[in-house]
């Protein structure tokens, strides 16, 4: 059996966030980090590849942090029927002195047709194990939350690709908004448009499913405002409003897309350059630079001033958060230039 198959990013030395699609089976394998549903994306890709080749294999799990002495070495053991052995161990970051003794003593030899997958989420408990592992090349897959909106795109845009469907780039764009940066979600959507929706998948089909969320609903009246379009803008506004939803993340939107104009108003570089520069993803620099075509620098300003102002007034200082907001979105439509 080969081993994970890390791949690298871009920049020199950063490991692709999305390395772990590729993990393979190996004697042993090293998840590392905090994201929980990418370890157990990861704990599943290898056994299932595992369980694919010997449908037989003997599948044990351990908990490290309750794990008692002796354990490893038994499930490790050579079977009677000559069974492969499969063994997983979560928890690593927890984990009891018996587990450390009992991994640090299974290191040094291993065992024949076993394959075992552990996770530690970070700290340094175990931290002698890590090294020993580090020490011994075990294959590591990165175990990180996507921080990163093209990040966040690659992955939407992997899920539709391992299932043999398209997404169109607005649309995955759409979902991210809408869903937000929760992985476990994020996957859960795309699987919900792989088996309800046919075809590829269109920005409609996914404001048709998810467009009502806080996050999609406030950057939909934003987008609409800052170029204008103000019965656009207001339509949506009052209708979420009429539905529930809190002013103050329709705010918080407006305020960081005027704030995303205000970056990139008036500078002549590319959108690339521009997105190494301010830590924002391209295609965001990209929408900021067509919107700033609609401004001013002294609407910019005007109109900041007034977010900040409105941002008090939905939190408290004023009588009317909904009045409030609905004045904002007013007055950043009439000073976006058609």
């Amino acid at each position: 059996m080969s081993g994970a198959r890390p791949r690298r990013g871009s920049q020199r030395g950063a490991v692709d966030p999305h390395a772990w699609r590729g993990v393979e089976p190996a004697p042993l394998i090293l998840l590392s980090g905090p994201e929980e549903y990418v370890a157990s994306r990861s704990f599943d890709l290898v056994r299932s590849q595992v369980m694919a080749a010997e449908p037989e294999t003997e599948v044990t799990r351990f908990d490290a942090s309750s794990y008692e002495r002796g354990e490893l070495l038994m499930a490790a053991s050579p079977s009677l029927f000559g069974e492969s052995k499969h063994i997983e161990v979560r928890s690593l970051a927890t984990m009891s002195e018996d587990f450390l003794v009992d991994a640090l003593e299974y290191l040094k030899d291993g065992a024949a047709d076993v394959t075992m997958v552990m996770h530690h989420s970070g700290g340094n408990r175990g931290k002698k194990l890590l090294d020993a592992l580090k020490k011994a090349s075990v294959p590591t897959v990165a175990c990180q939350p996507l921080k990163k909106d093209a990040d966040k795109l690659e992955f939407v845009a992997q899920e539709f690709r391992q299932h043999r469907r398209r997404i169109q780039p607005e649309a995955a764009r759409a979902l991210v908004a809408a869903v937000g940066s929760d992985l476990a979600e994020l996957a859960s959507a795309c699987s919900q448009l792989v088996q309800d929706a046919t075809g590829e998948i269109s920005q409609e089909k996914v404001d048709e499913y998810f467009g009502g969320r806080v996050e999609a609903t406030g950057f939909k009246v934003a987008d609409a405002a800052l170029t204008g379009r103000g019965a656009v803008a207001l339509s949506t506004l009052r209708h979420a409003i009429a539905t529930g939803t809190d002013p103050v993340p329709i705010v918080a939107a407006l305020a960081m897309k005027l704030r995303q104009v205000a970056k990139v108003a008036g500078v002549r570089q590319s959108s690339g350059q521009l997105a190494q520069e301010l830590g924002m993803p391209p295609w965001q620099v990209q929408q900021a630079q067509e919107q700033a075509r609609y401004w001013s620098q002294d609407d910019l300003a005007r109109c900041l001033e007034l977010i900040a102002e409105t941002d008090q007034m939905v939190k408290g200082a004023g009588r009317d958060p909904e009045y409030a907001v609905e004045r904002a979105v007013s007055r950043i439509a009439m000073s976006a230039r058609r």
